[in-house]
């Protein structure tokens, strides 16, 4: 099992675009990372946007849970850390739902 933690710029921006105090972002850490949806489970338009946000300099791991996008990256090689957190836009939102339900459909 991976260790998850969160960067204090993560933690700013859940507070900022999802009002999650802390608290809330740590416990829900486990929750995004293995009940979120990665770019391969994604419709392609919604694997197009994704993958514009993965950088080859520095690669992420990518998550969609609920209506954003969340961003982990590999400081050490058992550890993953939160990077940052994005609200999804409109358009990619219905998307993003439709990817949650048949993912969590199959896992069921």
């Amino acid at each position: 099992m991976v260790k998850l933690s969160c960067t204090n710029h993560a933690l700013k921006r859940a507070r900022q675009r999802q009002h999650w105090p802390k608290r809330t972002t740590e416990r829900m850490l486990e929750r995004v990372f293995y009940a979120g949806v990665g770019p391969l489970d994604c419709p392609r338009r919604l694997r197009d946007y994704l993958n514009d946000h993965d950088r080859p300099e520095a690669p992420a791991t990518l998550r969609v849970y609920g209506e954003h996008l969340y961003i982990f990256t590999r400081p050490e090689p058992d550890e993953l850390a939160l990077v940052t957190v994005y609200v999804l836009p409109g358009e990619y939102r219905s998307l993003a739902r439709i990817a949650q339900r048949e993912h969590h459909a199959l896992a069921a």
